[in-house]
């Protein structure tokens, strides 16, 4: 094994033996991963903070099933969190769609600006964008705030999701032009559908 599979494998070996300075280790080396996942899926503080201890929770309960041979720590841990953050999103959104965003939340997604009232047309439109999000398939909306939200690349969308390349620049396509069709609808106006629809509020990349 890599040097690295080995200090993950020594690592996890303690954690499973009791050894609680071991899981302060564990958490303090990959909680700001954890998290990070948790946020995309909620751009909430408080709620981002208690999806990583669920998370560090489905950690400790599934740390016998970790094989370091397979993959590294971190990859295993981004892979068990990301699951549980997505099954928590789609929950959510079910339940409250993109509406429980708070002013803050949405503020963060965007880009700071020195004039309030362009700040607060961003605000709305953003808003706007999000609700819009859950008229479509969870798939499709997934893809466009990785993309256009959080500004990943197609890789690293890939390596979260779990799809070729190929196949998140195809659903990443047929998301946008989705969205445009459901924003058309809203505003009763000609809409386009090539191209990030969040880029004139966020600033995102096509």
């Amino acid at each position: 094994m890599p040097p690295a599979l080995h200090l993950d494998a020594d690592l996890v070996t303690r954690c499973q033996r009791g050894d609680d300075g071991a899981w302060s280790e564990l958490v303090d080396r990959y909680g700001r991963k954890v998290y990070a996942i948790a946020w995309h899926f909620t751009y909430d503080r408080a709620e981002a903070e208690e999806l990583t201890q669920d998370c560090f929770l489905k950690l400790w309960e599934n740390l016998d099933r970790y094989e370091p041979t397979e993959a590294s720590l971190l990859a295993w841990i981004a892979a068990l969190s990301r699951n549980l953050c997505i099954d928590h999103y789609r929950k959510r959104r079910r339940e409250k769609g993109f509406r429980f965003l708070t002013d803050d939340a949405v503020t963060a997604i965007l880009p700071s600006g020195d004039d309030p009232q362009a700040n607060a047309v961003r605000r709305e439109r953003v808003r706007f964008l999000l609700e819009a999000l859950a008229d479509l398939p969870d798939e499709l909306a997934e893809v466009v705030i990785l993309r256009d939200l959080d500004g990943l690349d197609y890789r690293e969308i890939g390596d979260f999701l779990r799809l070729p390349d190929g196949t998140v620049k195809s659903r990443l396509n047929r998301a946008r032009i989705e969205l445009a069709k459901v924003i058309r609808r809203r505003l009763g106006q000609n809409a386009d559908g090539q191209g990030s629809v969040f880029a004139p509020a966020s600033g995102g990349a096509p």
